[in-house]
């Protein structure tokens, strides 16, 4: 390296004999080392910001409306910047503050004398431990690394991690300190390197960043977001600075000098500061006035979101999770009582979520009586007939050809939909096993610990019996009260139909039968099916799941017809959830409150209804209603489901709004959540007999408008277009979650920690 070139990189990078140059001269070298600091975070984010770019220009092309609003995303890309810059110069302080420290202790050391390679290694030790220390106590460090650990401990390293968590959590940090460092050094060594030897290196971060920014984006989108997504931006952005430096070092040394020599350099910098400065400016006033865009960035972007994070973070005043800036929603943001994320309480007048308004106990009784009044509907043709209740897991219902699909993969149900009730509109409570199944079994928004449908009929003569297929404890402990009847060793829906066809075979004539039929097959992973094959993708794999289901329930049904059991039986088929399958870059569920997870098949036979086709707008928490209606049997008077009976029997009926939460919280399944670190992402749904849907993500305080009737894809966020309609609809959502919060118990049983035994589970 020529002595130009080390001049040059020991002003931008490092700290040269502070303690011998006088101060002014100290002074300017100091702030020269940390502009290039800053100056490398600036350029690190604008690598990382023009792929982010690219990919969000062609993945959101169905729902960016305009040209002015992909100008508009471009000028948010500039808050990138600005952060980065910040971060940078962070980085910058921390490592003159190292190198500050490490000379003092190799003076203490050494004393007047040169210091010795074990004088420099321990001091260089002590610097890490000081630096890992410091990060340790920063709780956001602390917070995020110790989540990642929970995320271990959940796959099998419980027994080692959980004796020592803040112990291992330190030595994380401080590993990964280490290797900041180590990445940093490499970086600054690239012009002694070889020419082959650099141009591998700087292939090497390219292909890592490629990696990691793919796996940021691809996979898991939504799930694991303060674990893997994290890491991911902070190895992206490492990665990123690395290679600005190492690419800054590669150039021919004419090009290495500073940018800010000369006026025609300082003209452009000054323009270009221009250009970001109004850029991050134009955030701040208008990010919050697009709820389209600012919907996208939190949901679809990787590096973007990770950046306006930080900044609302920094922005945070009362330190309370949310800001009052950016769009965070936070309506006092001194007081850390009031924000989005608190649940209302009742009567003290104040919205203390920032979203529903002041509650009183007279508005939550009027919100409890506009669901519960419509549950006591009479059923004069009431007869005790039998009931299967078919719960087939992860079901969406636009990949049934009985509601359309292109593939044949329901005949069977087709055929029970042409003898009876399908709805084209039924939903979710819940787009998770956990928290759906207590609510539609106590017909109910969220787990109030009522009788659930199965107890009452269980208390009012019948003989119920559950099915369980593979997941029995969970079922068994949310469904209550029924018998047990365990499958075969595989659990499969094959066996299970084979168990319930025996036990009607044998039921006793005078006393009405219930049995609750679980299938596990389409849930993922998805099993490839020889009889039942559509393709090689992921998607087809599911499809294949689908028609082997349906196949073993047509077996069910052609006993039923054959026995004459038919005529004396309603069947039921419904699902816990949707899926997804690769929209918005989603697999799988447990993740979004979009109709591909949320909306799910229902089927209701019953051999005193004429078949019916309807549209309105239903949930899977008005079956239990519906169920003891149709065998003449009252419901809890808690009950929000309400009978459906009325609509299957085509009358005026009018189904208040159907409501949907999601929440997910990364607890241990160890600790407890008493333990946890990261904060709950919690979503609500609220969707309008005119097919309106609002959505609201409570962390991202952004909202989502569609037009179900027009939009069932739900690309184009309207809620900007129709602010009557969006206030309408935000209204109504805004009590909803004062309500379901404030209502919902302490102990209520709807997350992964209280689920018990986890011998039959899967994540959900």
């Amino acid at each position: 390296m020529s002595r130009s070139t080390t001049r040059i990189a020991s002003a931008e990078y490092s700290t040269p004999a502070i303690d011998q140059q006088p101060p002014l001269e100290q002074s300017s070298s100091l702030r020269a080392s940390l502009f290039n600091y800053a100056l490398t975070g600036l350029a690190a984010a604008s690598l990382l910001g023009l792929i982010e770019w690219i990919d969000l220009n062609i993945l959101l092309t169905p729902s960016l409306e305009s040209l002015a609003e992909r100008v508009t995303l471009t000028a948010y890309f500039s808050l990138n910047l600005l952060v980065a810059a910040v971060l940078g110069l962070c980085v910058g302080l921390f490592i003159h503050g190292a190198i500050v420290f490490k000379r003092l202790l190799l003076g203490v050391l050494s004393g007047e004398r040169q210091p010795k390679r074990a004088h420099k290694l321990a001091a260089a030790v002590a610097v890490v431990a000081l630096g890992g220390g410091l990060l340790y106590l920063q709780p956001g460090v602390f917070g995020f690394t110790l989540g990642a650990i929970r995320e271990a401990e959940k796959i099998g390293l419980a027994r080692i991690l959980l004796r020592a968590e803040h112990l291992f959590t330190y030595f994380v940090i401080t590993g990964l300190l280490v290797s900041c460092w180590a990445i940093w050094a490499v970086a600054r060594a690239t012009e002694s390197m070889h020419k082959l030897l650099r141009l591998a290196w700087i292939t090497l971060i390219g292909l890592l960043i490629a990696g990691a920014y793919y796996v940021d984006s691809r996979i898991e989108v939504l799930q694991y977001e303060f674990s893997l997504h994290r890491a991911m931006f902070l190895l992206e952005f490492t990665l990123a600075i690395a290679l600005a430096v190492s690419l800054r070092f590669s150039l021919p040394e004419r090009l290495q000098a500073p940018i800010v020599r000369g006026f025609g350099s300082k003209i452009v910098l000054a323009l270009a500061l221009i250009v970001v400065i109004s850029g991050v400016a134009f955030t701040f006033v208008r990010f919050d006035k697009n709820q389209n865009l600012k919907a996208l960035l939190f949901s679809r972007s990787t590096h973007t979101k990770q950046f306006f994070k930080l900044a609302q973070w920094a922005l945070d005043f009362d330190r309370d999770g949310y800001s009052a800036v950016l769009g965070g929603g936070d309506a006092a943001d001194t007081q850390p009582g009031i924000n989005p994320g608190r649940t209302e309480i009742v009567g003290d007048g104040t919205d203390n979520n920032c979203i529903g308004g002041e509650l009183t106990q007279g508005d939550l009784d009027v919100w409890m009586r506009s669901q519960t009044d419509l549950n006591t509907a009479t059923n004069p043709a009431a007869k005790r007939f039998n009931v299967i209740f078919i719960f087939i897991d992860a079901v969406r219902a636009d990949h049934l050809s009985a509601y359309g699909y292109g593939k044949s993969t329901s005949p069977n149900l087709e055929k029970l939909a042409a003898r009876g009730c399908i709805f084209d509109n039924a939903f979710t409570p819940s787009p998770s096993t956990y928290q759906a199944v207590p609510k539609f079994m106590q017909s109910t928004y969220w787990d109030a610990h009522l009788q659930t449908w199965t107890e009452v009929l269980a208390h009012n003569g019948y003989d119920t019996v559950l099915f369980p297929g593979r997941r029995a404890a969970t079922l068994y402990r949310r469904i209550k009260d029924p018998r047990m009847i365990s499958s075969a060793r595989t659990g499969n829906l094959r066996e299970s139909v084979d168990a319930v066809i025996d036990k009607f075979s044998k039921s006793a004539p005078d006393r009405p039968l219930c049995a609750y039929l679980y299938g596990f097959e389409p849930h993922f992973p998805y099993k490839p099916r020889s009889d039942f094959n559509f393709g090689p993708t992921q998607a087809d794999r599911y499809d294949g799941e689908l028609a082997y289901a349906d196949h073993q329930l047509g077996r069910l049904f052609d006993w039923l017809d054959q026995s004459g059991a038919i005529n004396n039986t309603i069947i039921v088929v419904m699902s816990d959830h949707g899926e997804s399958l690769g929209e918005r870059n989603v697999y799988k569920h447990n993740a979004q409150l979009y109709n591909e997870q949320m909306r799910v098949p229902i089927i209701f036979y019953a051999p005193n209804l004429p078949p019916r086709r309807l549209t309105d707008y239903v949930s899977t928490i008005d079956l239990g209603s519906t169920i003891l209606n149709a065998v003449g049997i009252a419901c809890p008077k808690d009950y929000a489901g309400v009978s459906l009976l009325p609509l299957m029997r085509g009358e005026s009926f009018i189904r208040p709004p159907v409501y949907g939460e999601h929440w997910q919280r990364n607890d241990s399944p160890f600790l407890g959540p008493e333990h946890n670190v990261d904060p709950e992402i919690r979503k609500f749904m609220v969707i309008s007999q005119d097919g309106y849907k609002l959505i609201y993500n409570r962390n991202a305080y952004s909202f989502e408008l569609f037009n179900l009737k027009e939009d069932q894809k739900e690309l184009r966020n309207l809620f900007d277009h129709m602010p009557e309609k969006a206030a309408e609809l935000k209204r109504l959502l805004g009590r909803f979650v004062d309500v379901v919060l404030a209502s919902r118990p302490p102990d209520a049983d709807e997350q992964r920690f209280f689920r018990g035994s986890q011998s039959d589970e899967l994540d959900e």
